[in-house]
């Protein structure tokens, strides 16, 4: 299993164009696609699509934008970022979060699910 410092390093990789994106992500342990599926919430959801549609320049804005605490949507962006669904990048001394699914494709049969990732430039 990859640590958040291995995570963090590719996604800088990717960001500064010297790393390809990663292809699609399967997850097929029954507890990691719990969790994953787990963090879906109405609120996570409304945070994932905030992040796309308003673009915050900073966690403290998205919390306005979602009206709910900071230390509240901090926690949820970095059980998101865990999974892969968002990145925080640092800005100077604030954190900008970016989405990173496009979607997450769940096979109900195989007890797997997917996270696609957004195409650079598509969005």
């Amino acid at each position: 299993m990859r640590t958040l410092h291995d995570l963090r390093d590719e996604m800088l990789a990717v960001a500064r164009g010297t790393r390809p994106v990663p292809p699609v992500q399967s997850v097929t342990d029954g507890e990691a696609v719990s969790g994953l599926l787990g963090l879906l919430t109405p609120a996570n959801r409304t945070l994932m699509q905030l992040i796309a549609t308003e673009r915050p320049e900073t966690v403290s804005r998205l919390a306005q934008l979602a009206n709910r605490a900071q230390p509240n949507v901090s926690r949820a962006l970095q059980d998101l970022a865990k999974h892969g669904l968002v990145r925080l990048v640092r800005d100077g001394m604030s954190i900008r979060p970016e989405l990173v699914a496009a979607e997450i494709d769940v096979d109900l049969v195989c007890g797997d699910c997917r996270v696609v990732p957004m195409v650079v430039g598509a969005e």
